[in-house]
């Protein structure tokens, strides 16, 4: 166990699972999108007469995007191990928040009541987890609890425990982050979603004109 828990995994750990992420939510969004386009509704198989049929890539994309989402978190939970920012944190407001900020732009469209009202609750459903890890201070979603080495982070005086202060009452070692580790966890995070997101859109693109 010990050898998948070095500096290099938490590394690798940081950036697959943020990379994979990123990419199946680009992949989600833009299937979403499509949906939206076509009304909110399509179909595809079965023994029924089919009035809009969903395309290729809609098909193909939208379940293995959720799918591909639940293991870039557990990657990121076994790997990086509180290395940079926390996928487990960021997932649901992210997946929620994108899909609402979609949801709310469709809401434009002629007979988009139905989509804003959607809209508005995902926003508020993606939103709410990540301010009650915010009372905390923004270093832990941001930078994580650890760093490259594994030596946990200390935390401010009387931060509040929030879902990702979980773990031993007494952590051990602390060390404060300092800004090297902040810009090792910032290149990290935003070059992991730009990629992420870029493979997401030309593989959409890829397939949708096949």
């Amino acid at each position: 166990m010990n050898r998948i828990t070095g500096p290099g995994w938490r590394l690798a750990g940081a950036i697959v699972s943020w990379v994979l992420f990123t990419f199946c939510f680009a992949l989600l969004f833009q299937s979403t999108a499509v949906l939206a386009g076509l009304g909110g509704f399509c179909a595809t198989g079965g023994p029924y007469v089919i009035e809009t049929e969903c395309p290729e890539s809609v098909v193909v994309f939208a379940p293995l995007s959720v799918l591909g989402g639940l293991l870039a978190v557990a990657i990121g939970l076994f790997f990086a191990r509180g290395f940079a920012a926390p996928l487990v944190v960021w997932a649901w407001p992210i997946l929620f928040v994108g899909l609402g900020i979609q949801f709310a732009v469709s809401a434009f469209q002629p007979g988009g009541i139905v989509f804003g009202i959607i809209a508005i609750l995902f926003i508020l459903m993606g939103l709410a987890p990540l301010l009650f890890e915010l009372r905390a201070g923004p270093r832990r979603i941001i930078v994580g609890k650890t760093n490259l080495q594994g030596v946990r982070f200390l935390d401010r005086p009387g931060a509040p425990r929030t879902f990702y202060a979980f773990g031993r009452d007494d952590p051990g070692e602390t060390v404060p982050a300092t800004p090297g580790d902040w810009l090792l966890a910032l290149v990290v995070w935003v070059g992991s979603i730009a990629l992420g997101v870029w493979l997401g859109i030309q593989a959409f693109t890829a397939a949708a004109g096949a």
